[in-house]
């Protein structure tokens, strides 16, 4: 009994606990302003490449054509202009035999064009040995449209033979300047060569565009 006595008032070992397990603590969200979304970068990085580019084209656009009013800028020479090659392509659609001269030392050609339409016209502009800008314009006859258009304010000044041809020589106010022209007519053409050069460059241009024709 006494066995049993102790038993009954035996202490039961005491039971180990485990703890329970303490919640990490979550991570605060950044602000805004410290994580820029993906959508935002993107379009920053597109607006700067937009704005890098229209620099460049400024840039490009000041060094090549430079700066000041295009009407203050005389056209550039083009030293592969070819003036037959124009001729004969104009020549195909033009009602009248196209004039090419063949200028002499001192002569620079600098544009040529034809205009196809209801008045076709072939022009070719020249810088004379001093350098003054000289006009060929021909058509199916010489105008007064014509004539006011290159020498306004028209004056007859005299007749001229120019390689066996009569011509007429003008003059007329051109940007406030005097300039002289020569007006000459075929069968189905006529021409006319103004500018600030001399007579005597005139009637050497007028003679070449005449030869020819010949």
């Amino acid at each position: 009994m006494g066995a049993m006595h102790d038993a009954q008032h035996e202490t039961p070992a005491a039971t180990e606990r485990t703890p329970a397990p303490v919640p990490e603590p979550r991570p605060q969200p950044k602000s805004a302003y410290e994580l820029p979304s993906k959508k935002n970068t993107v379009l920053r990085n597109m607006v700067w490449a937009l704005a890098l580019t229209m620099a460049v084209v400024v840039v490009v656009g000041i060094g090549f054509f430079g700066v000041g009013s295009d009407l203050q800028r005389e056209p550039l020479e083009n030293s592969e202009l070819d003036v037959a090659g124009s001729a004969e392509r104009a020549q195909r659609d033009a009602p009248f035999p196209v004039v090419v001269p063949e200028a002499g030392e001192g002569w620079t050609e600098r544009s040529a064009r034809f205009t196809d339409g209801q008045s076709p016209r072939w022009a070719v502009q020249y810088s004379a040995p001093q350098e003054q800008l000289v006009t060929l314009t021909q058509e199916t006859e010489v105008t007064s449209a014509m004539l006011s258009a290159a020498l306004p304010g028209t004056t007859v000044e005299g007749e001229l033979s120019i390689a066996g041809t009569e011509c007429t020589l003008l003059s007329g106010d051109q940007q406030g300047a005097q300039q002289l022209g020569i007006s000459c007519e075929g069968e189905s053409w006529g021409l006319l060569i103004h500018g600030a050069a001399e007579q005597a460059e005139l009637e050497e241009l007028t003679a070449a565009a005449l030869a020819s024709l010949s």
